[in-house]
């Protein structure tokens, strides 16, 4: 039984950025000595300014601007467009820290723990991080090496908490999935139409005022199935079935088409005319509104097709299942937009000159 192996999400945004900003950055050396000397916070000032509560987490200045220097990275903002973005990036700012913590605290109470190889890429993350800013402006806004560690290794612990769980719930869909198609047949196969109607510049079926189809001549039909018999029997001596479409003109009305057998379900006659084709087999001449149909069996057990299908509904049930799974996390913590906050230290704050320092920098 193949496993499906989920995308791992090790990081979330803020590792994200550090390892974007990092490819970027040779040296430190690349952002000018002294170009935010005026304003800011110091040290103490940012770790013991409260900005909001988060259930039993206090949120202070340092850590909520950690999420800004992350926001402004991934979203483009500049200075220029800022009036119009300032109230919105500010919310956009407090929701991810209020989802990140609900979501850290829910993954603690579930003991996720980072392992070896997960602290090294942080301990990376978070060197990358603190060059790319550079020394000016984490000096400037009383950012620690400690609060970073701190808010990058709580992401980490998130983001594997729920890459863990997406890849449980992932596994066990895909047992269930496999246990239930297990009696299917799938199978792929080239469909091969001989028109018996006329045709625009576009290869469409072309139609009367009334929007009825415009028909060949009786001839022409009996041209049509005639041809389709004899690719038959092109393609059963050993000819490419690519070849004879291309040979009879009709390649614009072919295509590669797949298929599978529900053995509860009772078969149309389309269906039931070519599931029983061996590789390379055709199928007896089909008639239809449009045309005569031949089917060429490509694989009539393909093994590819019932993984892929299967990983398909695995991951639309996981990304279903796991999103009404997160908003359960997410309730587990109530927030109160207004009360959360600490006066209005976030309101008052002017997140621009972090836009701005940012692009002195050259980091935006």
């Amino acid at each position: 039984m193949k496993k499906i192996k989920f995308s791992k999400r090790i990081l979330a945004a803020g590792l994200v950025l550090a390892l974007c900003l990092g490819t970027i950055t040779g040296c430190q050396e690349k952002y000018p000595s002294g170009i935010v000397k005026e304003g800011g916070f110091t040290q103490e000032e940012a770790s013991s300014t409260k900005v909001m509560v988060i259930g039993d987490y206090d949120i202070f200045m340092d850590e909520i601007l950690i999420y800004a220097f992350q926001d402004a990275y991934m979203n483009g903002v500049t200075s220029d467009s800022w009036e119009s973005k300032d109230a919105t990036r500010k919310e956009a700012i407090l929701s991810s820290i209020r989802e990140g913590k609900i979501l850290y605290d829910v993954a603690i109470h579930n003991n996720c723990e980072l392992g070896e190889s997960d602290i090294e890429f942080v301990n990376t993350s978070v060197n990358n991080f603190k060059m790319t800013m550079g020394d000016d402006i984490l000096t400037k806004y009383g950012i620690s090496d400690e609060v970073i560690n701190k808010v990058f290794t709580e992401q980490a612990i998130v983001s594997k908490f729920e890459n863990d769980m997406q890849n449980d719930m992932g596994q066990t869909i895909t047992d269930d999935l496999n246990e239930a198609y297990k009696d299917y047949q799938f199978f792929s196969y080239y469909y091969m139409m001989f028109p018996i109607v006329e045709v625009n510049e576009n290869n469409e079926p072309a139609t009367n005022e009334d929007g009825s189809y415009i028909y060949l001549s009786d001839a022409e039909k009996e041209q049509a199935k005639k041809n389709a018999e004899e690719a038959i029997a092109k393609i059963e001596g050993g000819a490419t079935h690519t070849d004879v479409a291309e040979e009879y003109g009709i390649t614009p009305y072919c295509l590669d088409r797949v298929g599978y057998v529900d053995p509860n379900v009772e078969l149309d006659e389309y269906t039931a005319s070519i599931k029983d084709l061996k590789d390379g087999e055709c199928s007896e001449v089909i008639e239809n509104t449009l045309g005569y149909i031949v089917a060429v069996m490509l694989d009539s057990d393909d093994e590819n097709l019932r993984e892929g299908y299967i990983s398909s509904m695995a991951s639309e049930g996981v990304s279903s299942e796991y999103e009404s799974l997160r908003q359960q996390w997410l309730a587990t913590i109530p927030v109160d937009v207004e009360k959360d906050m600490e006066g209005t230290v976030w309101t008052d704050f002017d997140l621009k000159s972090v836009i701005v320092d940012m692009e002195t920098g050259g980091i935006i």
